[in-house]
C-alpha cells in the first residue's frame, strides 16, 4: 500500500515543470557535442525548472541526516559509435517511460540547466564495452520509482548506470569508494556519481 502511494507521489512530482532562464547556452552545447563525439561518459544533469530536481535534493538531505544538499538530479550514459550529425548521438537512460534510448535534444533540451561529464578513473575501453552492452540489455525495463537497489526487475536512472558499471570484472576494486558511499547512505542518487572519487569530472557547466 505504502509503495503504491509513494509511486503515485513520485510520478506526480516528475510531471511538474516550469520555465527557467538557467539553461545551457548554444556554445556550451556545442562543446558538449565535441567531447561526446570521441568518448564515453557518465553524464549527470539538472533541470532547474523541474520539481524532481528539488525532491531528489531533499531526499539526499534525509539520507545524509541533514548534512549535505546535492545538486545533480539525473544520470545517464552515451552509447554511440560514430557521430556525423546530431542524429547519430544515442544516450541510454532510465526515465518514467522506462529504460530507453534518447537523442541529443532529449537530454540537452532547451530547459537543461547544468551538466557534468564524468569518467571512471580505472575503466579501459574493454570495460566500457562490457558496461555499454550491459546497459543495452536493460532496454525496455520498467522504471523503478521506489529506488530499490536490491531489485533489478525495474530500474531507476542510478540503478541502470550502477548495474552497467558492475559488468567491469574488477568493479569491486575500481569502484570501492562508490560502493562505500552507497553502503553509508543505504541508497544511491545521481549526485553521488559526481562527488565520488572513483570518477573524474572532465567537463562541467552550471547555471
Amino acid at each position: 500500500m505504502f509503495d503504491s502511494i509513494k509511486t503515485k507521489i513520485v510520478n506526480c512530482i516528475g510531471k511538474i515543470h516550469w520555465k527557467t532562464k538557467k539553461v545551457l547556452t548554444d556554445a556550451e552545447k556545442q562543446h558538449i557535442r565535441e567531447l561526446l563525439k570521441d568518448n564515453y561518459y557518465i553524464i549527470v544533469t539538472r533541470h532547474d525548472g523541474s520539481l524532481s530536481s528539488y525532491a531528489i535534493a531533499a531526499s539526499h538531505l534525509v539520507l545524509t541526516k541533514f548534512k549535505k544538499i546535492v545538486y545533480y538530479a539525473h544520470v545517464l550514459m552515451n552509447t554511440e559509435d560514430f557521430v556525423a550529425t546530431d542524429d547519430d548521438f544515442r544516450f541510454i537512460e532510465a526515465v518514467r517511460a522506462g529504460v530507453k534510448y534518447s537523442s541529443f535534444y532529449d537530454v540537452f533540451d532547451y530547459q537543461c540547466s547544468s551538466v557534468a561529464l564524468l569518467k571512471p578513473k580505472s575503466m579501459t575501453i574493454e570495460d566500457w564495452t562490457l558496461a555499454l552492452d550491459k546497459a543495452k540489455s536493460y532496454l525496455g525495463r520498467d522504471y523503478d520509482t521506489l529506488y530499490n537497489l536490491l531489485d533489478d526487475t525495474k530500474l531507476s536512472c542510478v540503478e541502470l548506470i550502477r548495474d552497467a558499471l558492475r559488468a567491469d570484472p574488477d568493479y569491486n576494486k575500481n569502484f570501492a569508494c562508490f560502493e562505500s558511499m552507497i553502503k553509508d547512505a543505504t541508497n544511491l542518487d545521481p549526485h553521488m556519481f559526481y562527488e565520488c572519487h572513483d570518477f573524474e569530472v572532465v567537463y562541467e557547466v552550471r547555471h
